[in-house]
């Protein structure tokens, strides 16, 4: 299979998710080139840096690019194709020939830019989509997760996704840990989950004002907004800051309180 066929099979999947086969070049090229400024991208696909621009912002709603701000401009880099099984589980059903096809694709784009593929310590998710992306990379934890919880994922994603991210834990048999400001649970606002792996403590806000979510699983901290006007995540892949902000979790445990799911 030649080069071009590659490229069609992996643009035609990623078009069911709304990607434009223009996108699916510049994502490509920016694979293969790695980091690379706007400049730098539109001379390698002969393409505008107008257009740059916006393929980059529709490949970052689908968690497939992300952008490091430096002092002399603004980097992008690829991150992993599998990242659009947020997107998939987002509409299961619409996509589940993508969905079926996600290793595949990876497969071939690894065969265009050898090694292993796209690859970051730090990224970067931007709007609703990239805080669904985050949230399915979650499920994806070996054993266990923390979460300084500003609020229930209910209250800031749609039902349908929460459910089915939730419904994952349960499969993947995740023990949940999770700070919180709020002196109540409710069972109704946290369905489906398992009563012997989801434990809530309460910590007053004058000892830990939990306004910012964070996620602490594996080697991963991730870091979400979700304010209308600033709807991203950084996820940051670093095991000494893992194992720093898993003590930090872990110090502030011991000095909540025990809440009982109602």
């Amino acid at each position: 299979m030649n080069s071009d066929n590659k490229i069609q099979i992996i643009a035609k999947n990623l078009e069911l998710l709304g990607i434009k086969s223009e996108a699916t070049f510049v994502y490509i090229e920016l694979a293969k080139s790695g980091p690379s400024s706007a400049l730098q991208l539109a001379k390698l696909s002969k393409v505008s840096r107008t257009q740059i621009y916006r393929h980059i912002e529709s490949l970052q709603e689908h968690g497939l690019v992300s952008a490091e701000r430096l002092s002399y401009g603004t980097s992008f880099r690829a991150l992993p194709i599998e990242n659009i099984e947020g997107s998939i589980a987002d509409r299961e059903a619409e996509m589940a020939e993508v969905k079926k096809d996600v290793g595949s694709m990876a497969e071939l784009l690894q065969q265009m830019v050898g090694g292993g593929g796209p690859q970051a310590m730090i990224q970067h998710y931007y709007g609703l989509a990239g805080l669904k992306q985050a949230n399915w990379n979650l499920t994806k934890a070996k054993k266990e997760y923390r979460i300084f919880e500003a609020a229930h994922l209910s209250s800031t994603l749609d039902k349908a996704f929460v459910q089915r991210c939730r419904e994952r834990y349960i499969e993947n048999k995740l023990t949940c840990y999770a700070l919180t400001n709020n002196k109540s649970v409710k069972a109704s606002e946290i369905e489906p989950h398992d009563p012997k792996r989801d434990f809530f403590r309460f910590i007053d806000p004058a000892r830990l004002a939990i306004n910012f979510e964070a996620y602490i699983y594996d080697d991963v901290v991730t870091l979400l907004d979700y304010s209308k006007d600033r709807q991203m995540a950084v996820e940051i892949h670093h095991p000494s800051l893992n194992a720093m902000m898993t003590q930090l979790f872990d110090a502030m445990w011991t000095q909540a309180v025990p809440l009982k799911i109602q």
